[in-house]
């Protein structure tokens, strides 16, 4: 069947060629390597001594941009939304210090020009790192355009499932349209969408969810090599860079192979979208065995050793934090105490690591009596479909309250739990005991570590999330806890704060 020639079916078209569409859109190679040599022209001179600049400004410029392109920063693939582009600076800066410090050491005789040309490298990388992430913003404010075009190969459930999810603000993929699998019958894996971004996008045939994906042809589904021919006319016709192949019987090795072969000469990259879409990278490796490549999938760390350097880290983090608070809390209290009177702080039972009790402190946000009330109020709640109670006015919630639960400072109490041991930093949210009643037996996943004042939940809409998304969110943070994540977290914590987005 020829691609487009479907009665019915929207040709897209292609989008106008850049001479660096490869690369990127908006974001040129050029610019790139002319932001980076910037950089670190402006760290060399910075950092290394007035009578010995030359030097260095010569040589710390040209290293870096020779090393980022070695690591193939440049590159459309890794230059845009996600963590790729900021690992691989990581790298080009430690490999940019270890290919200057022997030259310098040897063949300059001079311990302070040495040492500036070594502390310039991560200024410039720092420096790279904050342009990068300058046009990141600029190029997300121009509708998709900081992602690359994509062409979506999979039953209609799937295409409309997966172009939901690289809606995300993070995704480096921006869905143009679908080529469906004939015939299919809808039975394979489907993509869970991120909650944070919608919900919904199962729904729809021909690949039109709750966001219309146009559809440019059917595919044969059988396998063979004829698909490839497919594929490749349905990326030319759209100018897309990728090609993202969902589980299926078209998913032929033949297929594969033959499809590696058209694309070699097209620059367009291959993606193959796993069955684990719940599953973090950091827990997947491939390897061979028997000459036959195998996905392996880490199992959940949780173990407390594990676990001994986020115990270490948040405590000290938790003990520093009420140090340098200090005022904070003394102005949230007297507000309180002007605006509403005595009890300043609130206590509440909650239920914490492998299902034991402990005592929850707060900020007092509600008026007296506010437990006794909340059977009246069960037509305001906003989570009908789980255990958590949460009204969008609630009007127990006092004038300071509404404040202190906007900008999330109700929490900071908890600072107190963290270097008591009953909670961590990051983790899921801390549930109450009738709550916890109710869990399943998957939904209990949730109390194998300890519950945390920010995690996935918070940062991704809070309240506004469904009782299901919420749970999802939780028990994927614990199936896939790393170090990293809780990094992840806490830097889009601030972010949610400022926002605001679902605290109520």
């Amino acid at each position: 069947m020829a691609v487009g020639s479907d009665v019915g079916k929207r040709v897209v078209p292609a989008p106008a060629v850049r001479p660096w569409s490869r690369y990127g859109r908006r974001t040129g190679t050029s610019v790139l390597v002319l932001v980076d040599w910037v950089c670190a022209l402006v760290a060399a001179w910075l950092m290394v001594p007035r009578v010995d600049d030359w030097p260095a400004l010569e040589l710390v410029p040209a290293v870096w941009v020779a090393v980022t392109c070695w690591h193939r920063l440049y590159e459309r693939r890794h230059v845009g939304p996600g963590s790729e582009e900021y690992h691989r600076l990581l790298r080009s800066c430690l490999a940019a210090m270890a290919v200057l410090a022997a030259p310098c050491a040897l063949l300059i005789d001079n311990d302070d020009l040495v040492r500036g040309v070594l502390l310039a490298v991560p200024a410039t990388a720092v420096g790279s790192l904050v342009a990068r992430r300058a046009l990141r913003r600029m190029q997300a404010r121009q509708a998709g355009q900081a992602a690359r075009p994509a062409l979506l190969v999979g039953t209609a459930a799937q295409c409309a499932a997966m172009a939901e999810i690289l809606r995300r603000d993070r995704s480096g993929l921006r869905a143009v349209a679908a080529l469906e699998v004939a015939g299919a019958d809808g039975g394979y894996f489907v993509p869970e969408p991120d909650p944070s971004v919608g919900r919904g996008a199962h729904g729809g045939h021909g690949g039109h969810g709750v966001h219309s994906l146009p559809t440019i042809g059917d595919l044969t589904a059988d396998g063979g090599p004829g698909d490839a021919d497919q594929v490749a006319h349905a990326l030319e016709a759209t100018g897309c860079e990728a090609v993202v192949l969902m589980p299926g019987p078209h998913l032929g090795a033949a297929a594969l192979s033959q499809l590696g072969w058209r694309l070699a000469n097209q620059g367009a990259d291959i993606l193959v979208a796993p069955f684990l879409n719940e599953i973090a990278p950091g827990r997947l490796a491939v390897r061979r065995d028997g000459g036959v490549p195998l996905l392996h999938v880490r199992a959940p760390r949780l173990s407390r050793g594990a676990r001994v350097p986020k115990e270490l880290a948040e405590r000290s983090a938790a003990t520093i934090g009420i140090l340098l608070l200090a005022p904070v809390f003394l102005a949230v209290s007297v507000a309180i105490l002007i605006g509403d009177g005595r009890p300043v702080y609130f206590r509440q039972r909650r239920v914490g690591l492998r299902g034991e009790p402990f005592t929850l402190y707060k900020f007092r946000t509600m008026a007296s009596g506010a437990a006794a009330a909340k059977v009246q109020l069960a037509h305001l709640n906003v989570n009908p479909d789980g255990p958590l109670f949460k009204a969008r006015r609630d009007p127990r919630v006092t004038r300071v309250g509404a404040v202190l639960r906007r900008y999330s400072l109700d929490e900071l109490p908890q600072l107190l739990n963290v270097v008591r041991g009953d909670m961590a930093l990051v983790g899921p949210r801390p549930p109450l005991p009738e709550e916890a009643a109710e869990y399943s037996e998957e939904v209990r996943r949730r109390l194998l570590v300890k519950p945390g004042l920010t995690g996935l939940w918070q940062v991704s809409g809070r309240s506004d999330l469904a009782w299901a998304d919420a749970v999802r969110l939780d028990v994927g943070y614990v199936e896939n806890w790393s170090l990293g994540l809780d990094a992840e977290i806490l830097l889009r914590t601030g972010s949610a704060v400022v926002k605001g987005k679902g605290a109520y």
